[in-house]
């Protein structure tokens, strides 16, 4: 072989380990940069998920704390026989206990609306923070407790929830916009109409009535989920009622 030869061979062989160690280091260079870019992503993500549990999980942790606070009130029988006395505490009484139920509602709906935000760290907290919720509105639904008070359809639960939803759609409207609206809004106050005739009765029957027990229970078996470090609400304000009137 003559010395052109070789030196042309040479070159060939150099050319194309290079081009082959090029296309290697191009391949690694461009998984690094896909593996920077995910874990980008994923910290995006955590960082976005941390911000948006923060501004509505303590929301929907006070408003359902406040929801079972009043039933507990109810269920144990001072709440509505003491407000009901005078029509001014009567009406406190009956627009209060409507607001904490709409609000709640309307922090379950906000959170509907950004569950592609709703990670709590694995899949199953998710799906246990949406059978907790739906088992509060299971409650509120169902048609199998002896009466009807309190009862709301599944349907008109998203649209209270909607309706006390606030412009901006991260937050839901306070107590005295809550009171004017009902006073000066004859379509939002329909909606109302038929649980503050409950509320109305339930002062004047007397006993533990099941669905209530039931909503408080479910109500602070999320709250136990949404804290479950007590840092909001210690163990000495966590009660669950029962129809036979004892506490655990």
């Amino acid at each position: 072989m003559n010395t052109e030869l070789l030196v042309a061979t040479l070159s060939g062989i150099v050319a194309l380990v290079s081009a082959a160690y090029s296309t290697q280091a191009n391949r690694k260079n461009s998984l690094l940069a896909n593996d920077l870019e995910r874990q980008k992503v994923e910290h995006r993500r955590a960082l976005e998920r941390q911000d948006v549990m923060s501004r509505f999980r303590d929301p929907l942790l006070w408003a359902a704390f406040d929801f079972q606070s009043r039933l507990f009130n109810i269920v144990n029988g001072y709440f509505l026989r003491i407000h009901f006395t005078e029509s001014r505490d009567r009406q406190y009484a009956i627009r209060s206990t409507l607001h904490v139920l709409a609000e709640y509602l309307g922090w379950v709906e906000i959170l509907r609306h950004r569950i592609y935000f709703l990670d709590l760290g694995n899949k199953e907290a998710n799906r246990q923070l949406v059978a907790l919720s739906t088992r509060i509105g299971a409650v509120l639904n169902s048609d199998g407790y002896p009466d009807r008070h309190f009862q709301l359809f599944r349907s008109d639960q998203r649209a209270i929830g909607e309706l006390v939803i606030a412009d901006d759609k991260d937050h839901c409207m306070g107590y005295a916009e809550f009171c004017t609206r009902l006073e000066s809004d004859p379509e939002f106050a329909d909606w109302f109409a038929r649980l503050s005739a409950s509320v109305t009765e339930l002062a004047s029957i007397p006993g533990r009535h099941p669905r209530l027990v039931d909503l408080q229970v479910a109500l602070m078996d999320l709250i136990d989920f949404l804290d479950p470090e007590q840092e909001r609400f210690p163990q000495k304000r966590r009660f669950r009622t029962t129809t036979e009137g004892q506490l655990y």
